[in-house]
């Protein structure tokens, strides 16, 4: 008995001295990234000096270990606000960049935002192009996050084609967004142009806001502004309303979404709102 005893001790040793210690498993390890306390901030970008009847592009990068979630452009001195928006939209899962056109006579400066999060499960989808004809507006295009939720979006369009309508379809549990714009050449022998959405893309569900439904007068500028609930912040935003009025700002505010737009339909009044998804900071 005594010998079967010491034989039992000296075999357990050798196990505890050759077994080593178990690693943490890789679902171990992803499970605590993704149980990982998130931080949603906001960081501006270089402005640019936009020069009349010129195009021009900005971009906002987002820290390392961040992925963008929505983001903008304001521009400064702007009070006939003729600087249009044709792209605002991530990329490369590190930056926001957004592409403007000075329709004016003056000098403009366009400053841009992005908002960058922690959360690991942000992806992006782009929509299909939609086509434009010269002078008309487009039916949107829709990017869609499959089982995952809209937690910001963005739009990208063609030369001379300006946004007015970055926005989700439907909440709550929207899952999908939409881009659509107006192509400003009326040449009927000009080439097609085109819009196509992109979408930020979360696990986690986000709250929602919302503006007032402003009425433009024909020919008028307004800004609408949609407010995070209580204890919240923004990720993405934007605005829709009627196919001419278009975009000349669009951008994360400190507690919500602000859009400016043109009402360029100079017979009738035409409807602006916006619309912000926030998280917990």
């Amino acid at each position: 008995m005594k010998y079967l005893r010491t034989a039992a001790l000296t075999t357990t040793a050798m196990l505890a001295t050759v077994l080593p210690v178990a690693a943490p498993s890789a679902w171990a390890e992803d499970r605590a990234t993704f149980n990982a306390p998130r931080t949603v901030t906001q960081q501006p970008g270089h402005p640019l000096v936009l020069f009349p009847r010129r195009q021009g592009t900005v971009v906002a990068y987002c820290p390392q270990g961040t992925k963008p979630t929505g983001g903008g452009a304001t521009v400064e001195t702007d009070p006939v606000s003729a600087v249009y928006l044709t792209e605002s939209m991530p990329v490369d899962g590190n930056r926001w960049r957004v592409r403007v056109y000075n329709s004016s006579d003056e000098v403009h400066t366009v400053h841009p935002r992005v908002v960058c999060t922690t959360d690991p499960t942000i992806t992006y989808q782009a929509g299909p192009d939609q086509p434009i004809q010269p002078g008309e507006s487009a039916e949107y295009s829709t990017a869609d996050c499959g089982s995952q939720y809209t937690v910001g979006g963005g739009g990208q369009a063609g030369s001379m084609t300006f946004l007015s309508m970055l926005d989700v379809p439907g909440t709550p549990m929207a899952r999908r967004w939409n881009a659509r714009a107006k192509y400003t050449v009326y040449d009927p022998d000009a080439p097609l142009s085109y819009v196509r959405a992109h979408v930020s893309c979360s696990d986690s569900q986000p709250a929602y806001g919302f503006s007032r439904v402003l009425k433009l007068a024909p020919g008028a500028v307004g800004t609408v502004r949609a407010e995070c609930p209580a204890g919240r912040v923004p990720t993405g935003g934007g605005a829709s309303g009627s196919p001419v009025v278009l975009f000349n700002e669009s951008g994360p505010t400190d507690t919500g979404w602000e859009v400016r737009a043109t009402n360029t339909d100079f017979d009738a009044e035409r409807n602006l709102f916006a619309t912000v998804m926030c998280t917990a900071p």
